[in-house]
């Protein structure tokens, strides 16, 4: 193992030939940490992992260890059509014995995969909106004990991948439809919920456990102005489009204190079971009866205009001190990551047959 700089900080993102605003949007957040981790007085690199990066274990853990960083900002996301490679790549850095910001290998695992989250959210008693996962046509009977409208996405993407305005269904000939389409664009599977309309909020938490909860805001839909009701892939990712203009969350204000309390509690116990730490954001909606957690997202947007970085100023860290938080987390030994004793986590899995090259094949 090479010596460490203590204050060199390697900042890693996946880069690859693609026009998805997602996926390009990485780019520019890590320019946005490079200069907020230099304003704290670190010495950031960068470091870009291709797909090719990926057919080479020992060649992989070089282009990280050659620049001997006392720690990773960890920015990788996977790649388009493999999300969860953001999981194994947490995994090497896990059995190099490296710190890195975020969460670990099995908290992005478990999260990306939306059939999995909803099982260990439910199974620790807390309340998911009534679904199913749909993972072909043979599977379609499971949807009769649900009541319409349902609401379709994909169940191995993040970032609204695959959210878009024709999410909703309102009868089965509707959703024999949709489902069709959308299992072709994502043959791992589909979830299908109970649509809920009631108002939706979204939190920010760090640290570990019981976790520092930075911030909760109320997402402002504007049927008015002819938005969508529910954050779509456009709503995040296309300035052009009227739900990425007219759609906004406001911070603390209009939350009801009994309702924010409540919020705060489930959004601890959703990190809890999920195993997040570092940091991340929970989104919940109300139902006819109360909140629902709608989705853990253990690897949210923090570039400078993102959610998370208007709740962290408003908890009072600028840009700069919430990315130097998040290393000195990692630094201080405080995110209790795993060191495996060789190669990979089992529980990450490799979910397509045409990754044969990449790092899931040395389970």
């Amino acid at each position: 193992m090479p010596s460490i700089n203590d204050r060199r900080i390697v900042v890693v993102v996946g880069r690859e030939e693609t026009d998805r605003e997602d996926v390009l949007d990485v780019l520019r957040c890590r320019n946005s940490v490079m200069e907020a981790l230099e304003k704290s007085g670190y010495e950031a690199i960068p470091a870009d992992i291709t797909r090719e990066d990926f057919c080479s274990y020992e060649s992989l853990m070089m282009k990280i260890l050659q620049y001997e960083p006392a720690c990773v900002f960890n920015l990788f996301e996977g790649f388009s059509n493999s999300p969860f490679m953001e999981a194994q790549f947490a995994a090497l850095l896990e059995s190099l014995g490296i710190p890195f910001t975020g969460n670990g290998s099995r908290a992005l695992a478990n999260c990306l995969d939306k059939a999995i989250a909803r099982e260990m959210l439910r199974r620790a008693g807390l309340p998911i909106a009534p679904g199913v996962c749909i993972a072909s046509e043979r599977d379609l009977h499971k949807v009769s004990r649900l009541r319409f409208p349902l609401f379709l996405k994909p169940r191995l993407e993040d970032g609204s991948v695959g959210i878009d305005g024709d999410s909703i269904v309102y009868d089965k000939v509707d959703l024999w439809h949709l489902l069709k389409e959308r299992l072709q664009l994502f043959p791992h599977g589909v979830i299908v919920e109970e649509y809920l309309d009631g108002p939706e909020y979204s939190a920010a938490l760090m640290g570990v456990q019981p976790f520092e909860f930075v911030a909760a805001a109320r997402v402002e839909y504007r049927k008015d102005l002819g938005t969508s009701t529910y954050r779509g892939f456009d709503s995040k990712w296309r300035p052009e489009s009227i739900d990425y203009q007219k759609i906004v969350t406001v911070i603390e204000k209009g939350i009801q204190p009994q309702r924010r309390r409540e919020i705060e509690q489930l959004c601890r116990k959703a990190g809890s079971v999920m195993g997040c730490q570092g940091y991340f954001r929970v989104d919940l909606r109300e139902g006819a009866d109360g909140l629902y957690i709608l989705e853990v997202n253990p690897n949210p947007d923090i570039n400078v205009d993102s959610g998370f970085t208007k709740e962290s100023e408003h908890r009072g860290y600028d840009y700069s001190s919430m990315v130097a938080r998040l290393v000195e987390m990692a630094m201080n030994g405080r995110l209790g990551y795993v060191k495996l004793r060789k190669g990979f986590s089992s529980t990450v899995h490799r979910y397509s047959s045409s990754d044969e090259c990449l790092l899931g094949s040395r389970n």
